[in-house]
Formats: C-alpha cells, structure tokens, sequence
C-alpha cells in the first residue's frame, strides 16, 4: 500500500494535500518508519527516540540476564553488536533532548551492569566507560558529525571558495547564516 508522508513545521499552515495514483486518492501518514528511522511529520526524531529507548531497554534486561554467564568480554562484544550499533544509527538527526537523557540513563545502565558497578559503588560510570573503551554520548555525537562532515567535505564551502585569497583560515568552514531555528540545528550547518 503506497502512503504520503507530508514533513512540515510546527510554526507554518499546513494546506489539505491531494494526490491520486491509478485513479486512487494517496493516504498521508503522520509517522513511517525509512530506512530503520522512526519519522514523524515535523521531523523532531522524538518517535525514533522513543521506539529506541524501547529497544535498549530490551538490550540492557539482556545484559543483566548475561552477566553471570559470560565474561566481560563478550558482554562487551554483545553491547557494541546490538546497543551500540543501534545508538549510534542516525545520532546525527535527534532531535529530542528529553529523549537523550533516558538513552543516556539506559547506556550507564549497561556499563554498570557489564562491570557489574552497583548504583551507590566507589567506581563511577566515567571509569567505567574508560574500562571498556566506550565513547560517552556527546564524544560519539561529535564523532558521527566529524565523520559526515569529511565523508561529505563537498557540500561546504571554505573561505578559499569565497574569497580566493590565501590567506591562514584558507581551509575554514564558513558559517552559513539561516532564519529558523529547526535549519539552524540541521547537521549539514553544525559542522
């Protein structure tokens, strides 16, 4: 069954929108799941947010369960297969501070269960992180835009393409100046 996803902003009009295929009259959804991304009509990343704490929280009840029945290792190697490579999967385009901080709760929540840290132990998460060569929440965010920004190093433009001087900031990013706040935190303009 083919559907519209009409994306819109919460601040504009939205107008009725028809649009027929085969003599049929399209259905527009308010959410869809692309390419593993849960999307809502305004594009806030809130939906996939929650659908993934859902998820982790699975993940983190499979830790626990194990935990005394395999070693550290290979709890680590189970966290990177499943928690890890779900976080990490379209970080770039969350939205949703209030949903980041539970992702963030359920990921010290499996670090304290791979090392087995009670809530009130003298080793705190930071340690625990730095044991298993884990990337902290904002360390991997930063990583997944550095990584965009070189793998698409094409769609920016630097001083050298603006003003043809050489000069030390030749190889600089230039800051593109936008009115709304939803393009102001688009990830093509955080690099």
């Amino acid at each position: 069954m083919t559907h519209i996803a009409k994306f819109t902003s919460y601040k504009f009009l939205t107008y009725p929108l028809y649009i027929a295929y085969k003599n049929r009259a399209l259905s527009i959804i308010e959410n869809i799941k692309f390419l593993g991304m849960h999307l809502d009509c305004y594009l806030t990343g809130k939906l996939h947010l929650d659908n993934l704490v859902k998820e982790i929280n699975l993940i983190a009840f499979t830790l626990k369960k194990l935990w005394p029945i395999i070693n550290v290792k290979t709890l680590w190697m189970v966290y990177l297969a499943h928690f890890h490579s779900l976080i990490s999967y379209g970080i770039i385009f969350w939205r949703s501070p209030s949903s980041v901080r539970n992702v963030l709760i359920i990921k010290k929540t499996a670090i304290r269960i791979m090392l087995s840290l009670g809530l009130r132990s003298s080793c705190t998460c930071r340690e625990g992180f730095k044991q298993l060569d884990i990337l902290t929440f904002p360390c991997l965010y930063i990583y997944a835009l550095m990584l965009f920004a070189i793998k698409n190093h094409y769609i920016y433009q630097t001083n050298t393409s603006v003003q043809g001087r050489n000069t030390r900031q030749l190889n600089t990013l230039l800051k593109t100046s936008v009115r709304l706040s939803s393009i102001q935190r688009c990830e093509l303009l955080i690099c």
